[in-house]
């Protein structure tokens, strides 16, 4: 199978790539919460319901396998820093701890990358500006605009290192072992091409007389859109009532 980019629109057909943007947040929101507010049982509940979500999505590890394994690296610093501070409460809780912080970073990785496959960067706009409209003296469009902006640099970031790297190796001159030196040899040529990007869609922008006001999309409320919600999140809210009472 293909590798995918990471944190960017893959289009589809699922029911999630179909469903209403505002209504991706809210699971997003709710899973967290849900992460934050659980237990151990609330993070199986979330991996079982998150990889049903991919299948469906077809998004599968080995389709990242590159980015995974520095998600898992940072996984075990983190498993790592929790056991050793947590180790004066004995071996089992240190090991429990360290276990389920790094579920949970995982977990919110996961939901990251999901969520940015499956919703398109005009959803997300028009998201942002339903949000922010309410608010009185709050400038919606622009804020809005300027958030989906700031957004495309993370992806610009890493495509930009992906490209720098696979040149280096072309060309037999990544050799380094050092992580250190490594990075700062990518990072000069990296910040160069994402400044001249990001110029280049600035006078983009300009040479057609951006306007935040045009870039509205509507949002149209359907039906089954709430009912495949409820039903993502119903599995949470019952898990969270047998908590709270037993």
């Amino acid at each position: 199978m293909a590798e995918i980019a990471i944190l960017h629109y893959h289009p589809g057909t699922s029911a999630l790539h179909r469903l209403d943007p505002r209504f991706k947040v809210l699971l997003m929101v709710g899973y967290i919460a849900a992460l934050f507010a659980g237990n151990w049982v609330h993070y199986l509940a979330v991996t079982i319901l998150l990889t049903i979500a991919s299948i469906s999505a077809e998004l599968y590890p080995n389709s990242f396998k590159r980015e995974l394994k520095v998600f898992l690296f940072l996984a075990g610093i983190i498993f790592t820093s929790h056991f050793v501070a947590s180790f004066q409460s004995g071996y089992e809780t240190a090991l429990q701890e360290g276990l389920f912080f790094a579920w949970r970073f995982l977990l919110i990785v996961w939901l990251g990358i999901l969520f940015t496959t499956v919703t398109e960067p005009s959803e997300l706009h028009a998201v942002l500006y339903w949000l922010l409209r309410p608010l009185p003296w709050v400038p919606a469009g622009r804020l809005a605009a300027h958030a989906s902006l700031s957004i495309i640099i993370i992806p610009l970031l890493l495509d930009g290192a992906h490209e720098i790297r696979e040149a280096r190796k072309a060309r037999g001159i990544d050799r380094c072992r050092n992580p250190i030196k490594r990075f700062r040899s990518i990072m000069n040529p990296l910040m160069e091409k994402l400044l001249m990007q990001i110029e280049e869609l600035a006078l983009a922008l300009e040479s057609r007389s951006f306007d935040e006001s045009v870039l509205h999309s509507s949002l149209l409320f359907k039906g089954r859109d709430a009912v495949c919600t409820m039903l993502c999140l119903l599995p949470l809210i019952v898990l969270q009532i047998v908590y709270i009472n037993f």
